[in-house]
């Protein structure tokens, strides 16, 4: 959902959430996603073909998932004069690896790793503090919080998709 409201921000118009969970995708529609897809029950590849006709722009895996990963290269623009653009945020554990069709990359394509918005916090903060009070960023959104007692529920909200965030207050 983050990078949905980054989307916003740097004003992207096509805004294209895909997930498995449809309770996520409903927020993600809240989230002013423009669209969504459900990937558990359609072809991501062929829908996002279909609303952008060559491909998306940009991509971004959030999920730390290889077969993820593959469907947002996939998605790129297959070649021309738009070079698409994937980034890598899920974490993933060390010596995942991932299959890639070489020869699309060779299209001009780029995939990179992203650690923390690869941003510089002294700098990055300040700007997400900002837009926030300007309405354009509303992590607190973002947010659902528990107390610490029930850590269980937080845990099995947040795998089932229920919540975003959950945060334990002591």
């Amino acid at each position: 959902m983050s990078a949905i409201l980054a989307a916003i921000v740097c004003g992207c118009t096509t805004i294209i959430a895909v997930d498995i969970n449809s309770d996520r995708l409903e927020i993600a529609k809240k989230f002013v996603a423009t669209h969504t897809i459900n990937s558990g029950k359609v072809d991501p590849l062929a829908a996002i073909q279909e609303i952008t006709g060559e491909g998306a722009d940009f991509t971004l895996e959030c999920v730390g998932n290889p077969k993820v990963l593959q469907q947002a290269v996939d998605s790129l623009p297959r070649g021309g004069p738009r070079c698409g653009v994937c980034g890598l945020l899920g974490v993933v554990a060390p010596g995942t690896e991932v299959a890639l069709d070489m020869d699309k990359i060779m299209n001009g394509w780029t995939v990179r790793g992203i650690i923390a918005g690869d941003s510089v916090p002294d700098l990055f903060i300040p700007i997400l503090i900002e837009l926030y009070r300007q309405g354009r960023f509303p992590f607190d959104r973002l947010i659902t919080f528990y107390p610490f007692g029930e850590i269980k529920k937080a845990v099995e909200d947040m795998e089932k998709g229920k919540v975003l965030k959950p945060v334990l207050r002591p």
